[in-house]
């Protein structure tokens, strides 16, 4: 089973709230609008910059999703 890592995020109350009522107006949960936007960006990267191989994927640590 895959390990799902936690972000904890911060943000300005006028950011959570425009996030809160774009996510309420696509019919979405926060979360997942995040992810969503996440993917868009990653997927925007690779087309740019070329695919992220499992290799370079592996070279960087995960510690910051380790903090509480």
């Amino acid at each position: 089973m895959k390990k799902n890592e936690i972000l904890k995020l911060h943000l300005s109350e006028e950011m959570a709230r425009k996030l809160t009522y774009v996510s309420e107006k696509e019919r979405m949960t926060v979360q997942n609008e995040i992810i969503f936007l996440i993917r868009q960006k990653i997927s925007y990267f690779e087309r740019v910059k070329g695919n992220i191989t499992r290799e370079q994927q592996n070279s960087v640590s995960l510690e910051q999703f380790d903090e509480e």
